[in-house]
């Protein structure tokens, strides 16, 4: 485990998924402090890009996609919020479970398989982060993932 910035994680990620954002005509914008998480740089950026590139599938023509990371007293936060369709409230908390799909008929349409979310809980959970959904249908998500310092394996 190495001390990982998420913020550079976060842009790295965002050049990585840049097209598939402008092919949505979503607008993807990356801010916050230079905050650090200890862990595995391998796993904390397969969950930014699982979030990231669900908020970008997941949104409208024309829609935002939000990711900030900040510091608090004694942890580092990771927020992505997007203006996309929103997840139904009985769905939230089966999202992540492995090869959960909220809508079977937009399988086809995004070419998801339903392990991205899996992969994020894991990965949250190795670290011992607390991972937080809040979504209103046809307004969108935010997902939170709140990393508490110097996390040891």
């Amino acid at each position: 485990r190495d001390p990982v910035s998420l913020l550079s994680i976060a842009k790295t990620t965002a050049e990585t998924l840049e097209n598939a954002a402008l092919l949505k005509g979503v607008t993807l914008h990356v801010a916050g402090e230079d905050a650090k998480v200890v862990g595995y740089k391998t796993l904390l950026s397969e969950l930014t890009f699982n979030l990231m590139d669900n908020a970008i599938k997941y949104n409208k023509q024309g829609g935002r996609v939000d990711v900030h990371v900040a510091r608090r007293p004694g942890e580092t936060v990771l927020t992505v919020q997007d203006t996309g369709i929103g997840i139904e409230g009985y769905q939230q908390d089966k999202i992540f479970e492995r090869f959960y799909r909220t809508d079977k008929s937009r399988s086809k349409e995004t070419g998801g398989t339903g392990l991205g979310l899996s992969i994020v809980k894991h990965a949250a959970e190795y670290h011992k982060a607390r991972l937080a959904v809040d979504s209103r249908l046809g307004e969108g998500t935010t997902m939170t993932v709140v990393f508490p310092d110097g996390v040891k394996g």
